[in-house]
């Protein structure tokens, strides 16, 4: 069977979102750093990316009616979610959980309840889910995304399984499951990041934003 030569000008896809504000960020850094890179064009080592960034607003709902209808149109050929998380340093999550969001989101709305009865109420992922595991792993290596942060001075870095069962996580289950689903085997990240100034400053949040898309771009 003949080979088929490489594309050498395709360019790939690469989505990022951010979210929107919630109590207590009226701008939310996810999505302030994201907006820099949108519509942007990068040459990652020869491998050409176009970026497209989206804010998602900070509610449940949202995810819902975003996510799925991204992963179906099929234009992408990976998605780096990136939200808020601990004010002084990025974390790469490695697991989304299907159940067990408690809090409502950024509009007082809570996820659907999944499991009730008299000892508990579990709220998560419904209708449209059932055929997923309760932990869904992305298949990018997380560890060398630290690493690749890292070694690009963003030492305070560091690799997590705790996404922490608020939109972030509902997201990144969300985006795991709708991957499976279609069939694409796009690859999917969730990036916890630092607030702006803490740690890190606007440009060097742009270029760890990039940094990330970069080993995302090689590895797909």
């Amino acid at each position: 069977m003949p080979t088929i030569p490489a594309d050498e000008t395709r360019t790939l896809r690469i989505l990022i979102t951010g979210f929107g504000p919630f109590s207590g960020v009226p701008e939310n850094p996810s999505w302030v750093v994201a907006s820099h890179l949108n519509n942007q064009t990068r040459d990652f080592g020869g491998v050409k990316v176009h970026i497209t960034a989206l804010e998602i607003p900070t509610a449940y709902s949202a995810v819902l009616n975003t996510i799925p209808a991204l992963h179906a149109s099929k234009e992408y050929d990976a998605m780096v979610h990136f939200g808020l998380g601990l004010p002084d340093r990025f974390r790469i999550e490695r697991i989304g959980h299907k159940l067990g969001y408690p809090a409502p989101d950024a509009q007082g709305k809570f996820s659907d309840i999944v499991i009730s009865n008299e000892s508990q109420e579990i709220r998560g992922f419904g209708a449209g889910f059932e055929q997923f595991e309760e932990e869904l792993q992305t298949s990018i290596d997380v560890d060398a995304v630290v690493e690749r942060l890292k070694s690009n001075g963003f030492e305070q870095t560091e690799s997590s399984n705790d996404a922490g069962r608020f939109v972030c996580e509902f997201s990144y289950f969300c985006s795991l499951a709708c991957a499976q689903r279609e069939g694409t085997g796009i690859k999917v990240l969730f990036v916890h990041v630092p607030h702006i100034g803490y740690t890190y400053e606007l440009p060097d949040m742009i270029r760890a934003f990039e940094t990330v898309i970069e080993h995302v771009a090689l590895n797909v």
